[in-house]
């Protein structure tokens, strides 16, 4: 390259940055028709040729990104949940306010993250399917994502505690607590489908007063605007 003009050198940078925006734009085909195909068929059932027909490229294609079909699970992983996971890292590592003010965000954005995705739901419903028979990818997803995140929202905690809003509880042990009704909402919506719908907006807002009430050093602390007395009906935007 150290012998190419100026000219040639922007054609073969040129030239890179479509074959990296090509494979991206396949990558991201391949991941959507395994998470598709996963949905349909289980991990056990799924078959590589399936995924590649959904994807529109030949077998031999997901054999250059992937060696099997784990592989190809990992990689929707790390496609789909863990730029949100990332993002909520982010958001903790670089706020300066109130404590209380960054939990609520952050429990908002991993509901807007987690539990409204179809794709990502599906990913969760495989491993609840078959994480027993599939360990190895129960255990990539317990040590990539979740253990990660119970370990930011712990950081929150923590943070708390030391500013004065939040006081010690179970929950520095078991962060898993605050993230269990994003997880149940996710799972009634795997369950439900639209048969029994949920007003998202109180329940989200039903689970940070829950919450704060438990952890915050004073009931100042725990003030959050209340929830109306009477459930209204859901409407079709807050629903799910």
């Amino acid at each position: 390259m150290s012998g190419q003009n100026p000219e040639q050198l922007c054609d073969t940078l040129d030239d890179s940055s479509h074959r990296s925006a090509r494979q991206r734009e396949r990558d991201a085909l391949i991941i959507a028709a395994a998470t598709a195909e996963f949905a349909a068929a289980g991990f056990e059932n799924a078959r590589l040729e399936d995924i590649a027909q959904r994807a529109g490229v030949a077998k031999g294609t997901l054999y250059l990104y992937y060696a099997d079909k784990a592989a190809l699970f990992k990689a929707a992983v790390r496609s789909l949940i863990q730029p949100a996971l990332a993002r909520l890292q982010e958001r903790v590592m670089l706020a300066d306010g109130s404590a209380v003010d960054l939990l609520r965000e952050s429990l908002r954005q991993i509901y807007r993250e987690m539990t409204t995705d179809g794709a990502r739901r599906e990913l969760v419903r495989l491993l609840i399917a078959d994480g027993r028979r599939f360990p190895d990818l129960g255990d990539f997803y317990h040590d990539e994502v979740i253990a990660k995140g119970t370990a930011t929202f712990r950081m929150i905690l923590w943070r708390g505690i030391a500013t004065g809003e939040f006081r010690h509880t179970p929950a520095e042990e078991f962060p898993h607590l605050l993230l269990a009704p994003c997880i149940a909402l996710s799972n009634w919506k795997l369950m439900f489908g639209d048969r029994h719908p949920l007003d998202v907006e109180r329940y989200v807002e039903a689970h940070l007063q829950f919450v704060l009430g438990a952890i915050a050093a004073s009931p100042t602390v725990a003030a959050i605007d209340s929830l109306p007395a009477t459930s209204p009906a859901p409407t079709p935007g807050s629903a799910v």
